[in-house]
């Protein structure tokens, strides 16, 4: 008969991968042992295969949810506006804040990644995608006077989550500049950037 699952199963689960991004982010996925998630997690690594088959599976598991969560914070934070130049700012705001708020979480995200084989490479790709694609239709938007050629669209997605993508590294949330006034910072600067871009580049 198979184990049954406790009330607080998901809760324990999603906890642990909490607890193994802290591990992963300090000393990296190849340094960091089954027993050091079992440890810092206050369980058993034995009862870590009630959760999770393996190391790896903890790690894809761990930057699928977190991609999944930021795709679906993106989607809620900009459907519910009109102006692409709302969109914008609610598409920076929920990652500059995201990454401010988990930061060891964004790290494994964005260095740990090569540790994935093909298969979990391509599951997560395929929910980055999202991201990727709001992104997208968010820019073109911005131009309506103009039809933005499909891999220009997607390198100036790429250049504005460069603008993000390593803010947890350097930002001072107790520091000098609020995190808003950073996303606005962000904000004009692309805005003027995109608006000053001569058509004839754009095709």
């Amino acid at each position: 008969m198979a184990r049954p699952q406790a009330l607080d199963y998901e809760d324990r689960k999603r906890a642990i991968l909490k607890n193994a991004a802290i591990l992963f982010a300090k000393k990296g996925y190849s340094e960091t042992l089954l027993e050091d998630i079992a440890e810092i997690s206050g369980i058993k690594k034995s009862s870590l295969y009630h959760y999770h088959r393996s190391k790896h599976a903890i790690l894809h598991g761990l930057i699928a949810w977190k991609i999944e969560d930021l795709a679906w914070k993106v989607e809620a934070a900009t459907e519910a506006l009109r102006a692409p130049e709302q969109q914008l700012r609610a598409l920076i705001a929920t990652l500059v804040k995201e990454y401010i708020r988990v930061p060891e979480e964004i790290t494994v995200l964005l260095t740990q990644t090569r540790y994935l084989t093909k298969p979990a490479l391509r599951s997560v790709g395929e929910i980055q995608e999202r991201i990727i694609r709001r992104a997208v239709v968010i820019i073109q938007d911005l131009r309506p006077d103009q039809e933005i050629s499909r891999h220009k669209l997607k390198a100036l997605s790429m250049m504005l989550f460069g603008m993000t993508n390593w803010i947890h590294v350097w930002f001072k949330p107790n520091g000098q500049m609020d995190a808003d006034t950073l996303v606005d910072m962000i904000l004009q600067i692309f805005l003027k950037g995109i608006d000053g871009l001569d058509p004839d580049f754009l095709n």
